[in-house]
């Protein structure tokens, strides 16, 4: 049986937590509470092996409990209203990122995950949490949140406010999200915009045709403006050097 400790500050929602947590005779809950100071006091000797766990806390975030807490074996599940700090959670090694209001299916899929992955070791997260540099893009679509890593985008194609993601595992993620932002989020000795709709992963390049496209892994192929012909050769010579 998991043992589960809540971190909310909102009485009516930690009880919502509790009873939906209570209804599933496979996870037990070892502890409540609602501040950054509680938590830190009683989580160590609680030993949990799942905390849910809300973002703004009465006294502060909880991003300084992962900071403080000693290294111990346990998954976080952030619960929270806000969106955006979803970056930052999965810098903190989070296991999942749940919006308010909570919906069952949702926290339930987030448990039983939580209850395959035993032993997430927090040293690795608290490693984690402070990284400058997140290899991680948070895409959200109407129904689902995805994590996604900057390794697996082959290449994504803008559409207006659109833009879908193409990943190496041939999903197609579609977010209402224009390309000019996510141009600003990838690192651009990674990425490269080579046309107006197209940013494409430099690392998947198969071969460049002078008439202006550039081949990718699996035989995918992408225009190149004319104007992005220049940067686009100086950056193939700067990653084969």
């Amino acid at each position: 049986m998991a043992k589960i400790f809540i971190v909310e500050d909102e009485a009516e929602i930690r009880e919502e937590l509790i009873q939906l947590v209570s209804a599933r005779t496979r996870d037990g809950i070892v502890g409540t509470c609602g501040s950054v100071k509680e938590a830190l006091l009683l989580i160590p000797s609680a030993a949990p092996d799942i905390i849910l766990m809300d973002i703004e806390l009465s006294d502060g975030q909880s991003f300084e409990i992962l900071e403080r807490l000693p290294s111990t074996p346990f998954s976080v599940i952030f619960v929270t209203a806000y969106e955006h700090y979803a970056l930052r959670a999965i810098k903190a090694g989070t296991l999942d990122y749940l919006l308010k209001p909570v919906k069952e299916k949702e926290l339930y899929d987030a448990l039983d995950k939580a209850s395959l992955r035993p032993n997430v070791l927090h040293a690795v997260q608290k490693e984690i949490l402070f990284d400058k540099q997140s290899t991680m893009l948070v895409l959200k679509t109407l129904n689902e949140t995805y994590f996604v890593r900057h390794s697996d985008i082959l290449y994504c194609k803008g559409d207006g406010g659109y833009t879908t993601f193409f990943l190496l595992d041939g999903r197609e993620i579609t977010t209402s999200t224009t390309l000019k932002e996510y141009e600003t989020l990838l690192p651009e000795g990674l990425f490269l915009r080579i046309h107006k709709s197209f940013l494409i992963c430099l690392n998947f390049i198969i071969s460049y045709h002078h008439d202006g496209f550039v081949f990718l892994q699996g035989g995918i192929q992408v225009p190149v403006s004319t104007r992005k012909k220049d940067l686009l050769m100086q950056k193939m010579t700067v990653n084969n050097a």
